[in-house]
Order: C-alpha cells, then structure tokens, then sequence
C-alpha cells in the first residue's frame, strides 16, 4: 500500500493548485479534495451547488430552504404530505378526499361556482343562512324567478295584480338541467298584500304545469295587510321533456297580519 503525505499540493509552475481530470478516491478525510462527486463516502457533511440524480433515498429529515418545484409529478405516496402556512390551489383535476375528510377549523369554506352534492346529507351545528333575493318592485312586474339569486324572492312594493311566476334556474339555464329525477327543492314568493294580487298558476322554464294546493283549491283573493306567502314545493318525477310531465309542485298561499 502506498501513501502520500503532504502539507501543499501545487501544480506544475509552483503557482496554483493542480487539477484532477480523473477524480480523486479516499476517505472522509481527504473527500475534500475531490474535484468531483465520485466516490464519495463518509460521515463529515458535503456541500455541493447542485446534486443530479436517477434517485435518492434518505434516512433522515430533508430540508429546503428555497423552492421545491415538481415537474410531471404522476403519484405522490405519503402519510401526512402537505402542512401549508400561506394555501394550497389545485388548479386542475379537482381535489378527491376517500378518507378522514375535510376539517376546516377557521375561514369557512367557499365555493364561487358550481353546484355542490352532498351524497350524505349536511350537518349544521350553527347558524345556517340562506340567500334571499329582494327586488323592489312587484312580482306582476318580475314574473321569471332565477333561482340562481335564491330559493326565497322577497317583492317590496305592493301588488296590483294577479301573476303568473315563472321558475326557472337562470336566464341561460332550464330548471330541468339542474335537477335529477328524485329530488325536491321549495321556492318561497313573499309579495306586499293586496286583495286582489295573487298567484293561482306557475309555470316551469316557460311551461305550464298542474298544481296541487295545499287545503284544496286555488287561492282566489290576496290579503289585505301585511305580505302574502306563496310556497311551492317542486319535484322532479320523469324525464319526457315537458314541464308537467317532469314535475310534481306542491303549492301553498298563506296571508299574514301586518
């Protein structure tokens, strides 16, 4: 076994430091010296500018003082992958949870578009808000009720006349497209009393539909102080393309005190 022992190595002229085109091999000790990464072992740590590799396999804690940047990432298999100071954003492909659900301790949760289905129902232990939709004008005036601004419509100036409403999700959307046969939703009408203003018909995306009225009949008169109440409560039964042959309404007119 030979073995070189130095205080200073210098190359040819005396003036800098030698280079190594094939590397240098040893141990922990003299690892330093190396010009490249090549047999590199030992327990003292090693500072390098960048470190390229097929894969890499640690035992220990990593730590990343800049940025961590995943390129073309198919499956990431991890227990306890993400704990985020400042938001995660999914911008394609969705966020699917199988297990342990979504617990969200603080900020509430906020969807902006899209129609939300709960398959297991919904469990409010608070306060539970619902969106109403004010218009201040009469409902004679405002016969299409978008439900997409709410299920309950509020109409601020006294009636006149009698109305035909029009449910119907949006302007652009049918009623029809978004709801699947099996389920109901109420749409709740409350309109400034008159004795003569009421709603005895609806229609459905422009559709003539029958009703049945809570108590038997139609409502043939409004009241004569504070607000009139029309509910209806619609259910989708089939799929043959016309309104009546879709829905089920079940309707009902309440009168109010001042």
């Amino acid at each position: 076994m030979s073995q070189l022992q130095v205080d200073n190595i210098y190359d040819k002229a005396g003036t800098g430091a030698p280079t190594f085109p094939f590397g240098l091999t040893g141990t922990a000790s003299t690892a330093t010296l190396a010009t490249n990464a090549q047999g590199l072992a030992g327990t003292p740590d090693i500072t390098v500018n960048n470190v390229i590799g097929a894969a890499a396999t640690f035992s220990g804690n990593v730590s990343i003082a800049g940025t961590l940047t995943y390129d073309d990432v198919t499956n990431i298999d991890s227990v306890g992958l993400i704990t985020a100071r400042s938001g995660v954003r999914v911008t394609a492909g969705g966020l699917v949870v199988t297990a342990g659900g979504i617990d969200v301790t603080a900020g509430g949760l906020v969807v902006t578009a899209g129609i939300s289905t709960l398959t297991d129902g919904i469990d409010a232990s608070d306060l539970l808000k619902e969106e109403v939709n004010i218009t201040a004008g009469k409902l004679s005036d405002n016969t299409n009720i978008d439900l997409e601004n709410g299920m309950v419509h509020l109409f601020t100036t006294t009636e006149t006349t009698t109305s035909t409403p029009n449910i119907r999700y949006s302007s652009s959307e049918s009623l029809t497209s978004k709801m699947s046969v099996g389920q109901s939703i109420v749409v709740t009408l409350i309109t400034a009393a008159a004795a003569g203003a009421f709603s005895a018909n609806i229609t459905i995306d422009g559709g003539a539909v029958t009703e049945y009225w809570i108590g038997g009949s139609a409502p043939d008169a409004g009241g004569t102080s504070g607000v009139d109440v029309h509910t209806f409560t619609i259910i989708k039964i089939g799929t043959s393309g016309t309104p009546n042959g879709d829905f089920r309404v079940i309707a009902n007119h309440s009168k109010t005190s001042t």
